[in-house]
């Protein structure tokens, strides 16, 4: 009776990670497809909600049929319908690997709530890291939202589960990060992007924070090497913003392989 108890549960624990896994990539797409109009509109002061969708050389409306994520790009040839301009491949990019990245969450910490949380804090830090590929400064205000929206899921599952460890880590990496956004260090402009990456590695305690670090720093290194000279005083920020999101996947996937991704 234990045995067949105990392999039921398996199994219905296994389907419902797969199931949590396929329904937040499904999300992950539809919100690469938002983050794309955030990442062209945001930090060039338009509006994400009007007007809709738009071609970048003529301004025409993209009709519904082709804003379906990935596939309308790969159908179209990666090019306006009415146009024909070249539409650039970092939309299905986005799109793409938003899913992948939701889907990893999913998969990481199963059925728990948690997971919106930290998929929110995934796309903030998708949407600034290619904000910054763009060659544009990364914006206040999306990292805020985002990981103001980010948090508050996962203060909501934290407390829910009464996993105290994390809440207070959560609360600790915020206020450090948002510390270290005010005194705006003269060595970086990508300060918005500690916001995503504070919460991540609060919440998930010292252990993973520690590998997390350690991997940015790394990052920063090779790039310094690679470029034959030392830190400068302005170094290019989409190095330091894909360090600082590479530790900050680092320090998730360490946290889900010890146990301690949702605070066991």
């Amino acid at each position: 009776m234990t045995s067949d108890g105990g392999l039921s549960a398996a199994v219905s624990i296994h389907i419902a990670r797969w199931a949590v896994t396929g329904f937040v990539a499904l999300v992950g797409l539809l919100a690469g497809s938002f983050l794309n109009v955030v990442i062209y509109r945001v930090p060039r002061g338009l509006s994400v909600a009007k007007p809709r969708s738009f071609c970048p050389h003529c301004d025409t409306p993209v009709r519904p049929i082709d804003n379906v994520p990935v596939v309308s790009w790969v159908m179209l040839g990666g090019r306006c319908h009415h146009c024909r301009g070249p539409i650039s491949a970092r939309y299905p990019l986005v799109e793409s690997a938003t899913a992948v990245v939701f889907a990893a969450v999913g998969w990481g910490l199963g059925p728990h709530w948690a997971v919106a949380g930290f998929c929110v804090l995934a796309a903030t830090l998708i949407a600034l890291v290619a904000i910054e590929a763009d060659g544009l400064p990364p914006p206040l205000s999306v990292a805020g939202i985002g990981t103001g929206l980010g948090a508050a899921l996962l203060l909501g599952a934290g407390v829910a589960d009464h996993r105290w460890s994390h809440v207070v880590g959560l609360i600790v990496g915020l206020v450090v990060a948002v510390a270290l956004v005010v005194i705006k260090s003269p060595w970086t402009s990508s300060a918005p992007v500690l916001l995503p990456v504070g919460a991540v590695l609060g919440w998930l305690g010292l252990a993973s924070t520690a590998e997390g670090l350690a991997t940015a720093a790394a990052v920063l290194v090779i790039d310094r090497l690679a470029r034959g000279r030392q830190v400068s005083p302005d170094p290019d920020r989409v190095v330091i913003s894909l360090a600082l999101a590479s530790g900050a996947v680092v320090a998730s996937v360490v946290a889900v392989a010890i146990g301690a991704g949702v605070g066991r």
